[in-house]
């Protein structure tokens, strides 16, 4: 029996090291090859994919991601590394309860009980515990608000959500225009509810 399982631990060691490349190396290229991806590590190229260092590339995972999610894991199972890594980082951790008996829910189970995850049963609950829905709704609102306006009106808008808010002087110095003349197209843009006057003669995008 033990020779049998060193030859068959033996042969999927191998297979792993070898076919792992080759299963990743078209999804490699794509995240190369596609606008808004990249493919990030700190190992050097052709780095086996070792067990060991299974662990450091979930530090990256959780430092980047805005939440972890952990659908399924043990009780000592590598999700539950990357979870937290992720609290020790302050990121958002979720996890899908299970059955008290099934052996890869009581990594889930065990996060819930132990606050380390927050309970979640859909992706609906993922979308309204990160707010996204709420995010969405406000850029769809903005993005209505801004039809129509021309001109100087458009460039005032686009500067202050690049600032999010900005004072009246400092929107003149980067607009080039007077004080006056922005005070006036200021109002306007108030009067439509697209920007809000804020103390100190600060201004901010509308968020109705």
């Amino acid at each position: 029996m033990f020779r049998t399982w060193c030859s068959n631990n033996w042969r999927f060691r191998t297979w792993t090291r070898q076919n792992i490349p080759k299963l990743t190396s078209e999804i490699s290229k794509k995240m190369l090859t596609t606008d808004g991806c990249g493919l990030i590590t700190e190992f050097p190229h052709n780095t086996k994919p070792d067990r060991e260092n299974f662990p450091q590339r979930n530090r990256i995972v959780a430092g980047m991601t805005d939440a972890t999610i952990v659908i399924e894991s043990g009780e000592k199972g590598g999700s539950l590394i990357t979870a937290h890594l992720a609290n020790d980082y302050s990121r958002d951790v979720f996890a899908f309860p299970g059955n008290i008996d099934r052996p890869f829910s009581k990594g889930c189970n065990h996060l819930i009980s132990n606050n380390k995850a927050h309970l979640i049963t859909s992706g609906k609950d993922l979308v309204r515990l990160m707010e996204w829905e709420k995010e969405s709704n406000e850029k769809s609102v903005q993005t209505n608000l801004f039809e129509g306006l021309e001109g100087d009106e458009k460039t005032i808008v686009k500067t202050i959500k690049e600032f999010e808010k900005i004072s009246l002087d400092v929107l003149s110095v980067r607009m080039k225009k007077p004080v006056h003349l922005l005070s006036s197209l200021l109002l306007g843009l108030e009067l439509k509810g697209v920007v809000m006057s804020l103390p100190g003669k600060k201004y901010a995008l509308s968020r109705l």
